[in-house]
């Protein structure tokens, strides 16, 4: 029997040990959408793929994104800064870092000081048009909005808008965060294909419980006599 359990252990822990890991500190990110808790299924990738090459290739803004489990405790303004920082993104970058892990979500964003999109602009679409979306909890309707907002923003004729990020101080960027309260069990889910109902730690850790009943079961029934009375 001790043999027994410590198989189920194992396995346990195996499975646990392969679940996305948490966000951790900020760090380099390479590409333009980074999804560590692999909310967004693949026609959600291409979807997303498709509108920010169309932002980058007709207004020269490139948008990155980063979805992670949480912010390790940095603030999300912070968290999204020092990651800009640390991946070399230059004056036409725009990282948008969104925690996605629970019941809540959290998005922190950043530009250079040299932003060619007013930042008052580039706020309010993320208030008003992109932050529906994350607390809806649908990631790729949220970043392929995104996209298109900014389009719209490039477009504008020039000195629309208000303040621009050229306005900050030398050698600064603009950074902000916010922190959205969410029900998960009321949120809307995306079309099927583009995000996982659950976490991927979630739905492992579901996994490897039914898979310890089944073993379990399997190798109780082997232990029992041949002449034993059936339940």
């Amino acid at each position: 029997m001790r043999r027994t359990w410590t198989v189920l252990g194992a396995l346990v822990l195996v499975l646990l040990a392969a679940g996305p890991a948490s966000a951790g500190p900020p760090r380099q990110v390479s590409g333009q959408l980074t999804d560590d808790s692999v909310v967004i299924g693949a026609a959600g990738r291409q979807l997303v793929q498709q509108a920010v090459d169309r932002l980058r290739a007709e207004r020269d803004v490139r948008l990155h994104a980063v979805l992670v489990s949480d912010f390790d405790a940095v603030p999300a303004g912070e968290w999204a800064q020092r990651t800009a920082e640390l991946s070399g993104l230059g004056n036409s970058d725009l990282l948008l870092a969104v925690a996605v892990g629970g019941g809540t979500y959290e998005y922190g964003w950043w530009v250079a000081e040299g932003f060619p999109l007013p930042v008052a602009d580039v706020d309010a679409v993320l208030t008003s048009e992109v932050s529906p979306d994350l607390a809806a909890r649908e990631w790729t309707d949220a970043l392929v909005t995104l996209s298109e907002q900014l389009r719209s923003l490039a477009a504008a004729p020039t000195g629309a808008g208000t303040a621009s990020g050229s306005d900050a101080p030398t050698g600064t960027g603009t950074a902000s965060g916010a922190d959205t309260a969410t029900d998960v069990n009321t949120a809307n889910e995306e079309a099927p294909g583009n995000t996982l109902p659950w976490s991927g730690a979630t739905a492992l850790v579901v996994m490897g419980v039914f898979a310890v009943v089944l073993l379990s079961a399997h190798l109780l029934s082997h232990r029992r006599s041949p002449g034993s009375p059936t339940p």
